[in-house]
């Protein structure tokens, strides 16, 4: 059963606050896909930047866009995926915004671009149903918005579900955003990073851990 339906924005309260290690609320966590925690020197084997700039620094991966590119800083890292749970410590270094999300995987819909995602900006966050590239009347759909402060400079933990065609969102001790579309459910190739911002402008991600979600 869909959670929210479609084309309404939604915000829910009723949800646990996230503890130091989060469990999930649309079902448990299975098998470990990934976990990766950035300790050494150089960019982890499996994330591949498409734009931007990306590198190890301090223990942590840092992503931060180039202005003459004229795109937003992206990457991915590839992990074949349908219902997971994932979650990421994240922490703004000068950056405007940053997307975490999936693509469909070939031969799953006859949509052409991105799936969705959940855009965190430190001052609102959203989840976007992304435009069908193939559909020329096809456009990008907000299903849930939300202000909400994340301050620049400190660690936040996001942890993002996917089941069925419902997604979870919850960051730290926030109310939870909660959206569904009947596309969600198919398998995903990975998971897509996006950052925005001016040359230098970075988001930090720590602590990336995957699950099979039952």
């Amino acid at each position: 059963m869909n959670l929210c339906a479609p084309l309404l924005l939604c915000v829910v309260s009723a949800l646990p606050l996230l503890a130091a290690d989060p469990e999930p609320v649309l079902g448990q966590k299975g098998k470990l896909l990934l976990a990766e925690t950035f300790e050494g020197e150089v960019v982890p084997k499996g994330w591949n930047k498409n734009t931007g700039v990306l590198a190890v620094a301090g223990g942590a991966l840092r992503s931060s866009e180039l202005a003459s590119e004229k795109h937003a800083a992206a990457f991915r890292r590839p992990l074949p995926l349908r219902d997971c749970a994932v979650q990421v410590d994240f922490k703004f270094a000068g950056a405007t915004m940053f997307h975490l999300g999936f693509d469909p995987a070939p031969g799953e819909l006859k949509k052409k671009g991105h799936l969705f995602s959940l855009i965190v900006t430190p001052a609102q966050w959203s989840i976007m149903e992304h435009v069908d590239k193939a559909d020329s009347k096809s456009k990008n759909t907000v299903l849930a918005k939300a202000a909400a402060t994340f301050p620049r400079d400190q660690w936040h933990t996001l942890l993002l579900e996917v089941k069925g065609n419902d997604v979870v969102a919850r960051v730290d001790g926030r109310e939870a955003l909660r959206a569904s579309a009947k596309d969600f459910h198919v398998k995903k190739p990975g998971l897509v990073f996006r950052v925005g911002g001016k040359d230098g402008d970075a988001v930090l991600f720590d602590n990336v851990k995957v699950w099979e979600l039952k």
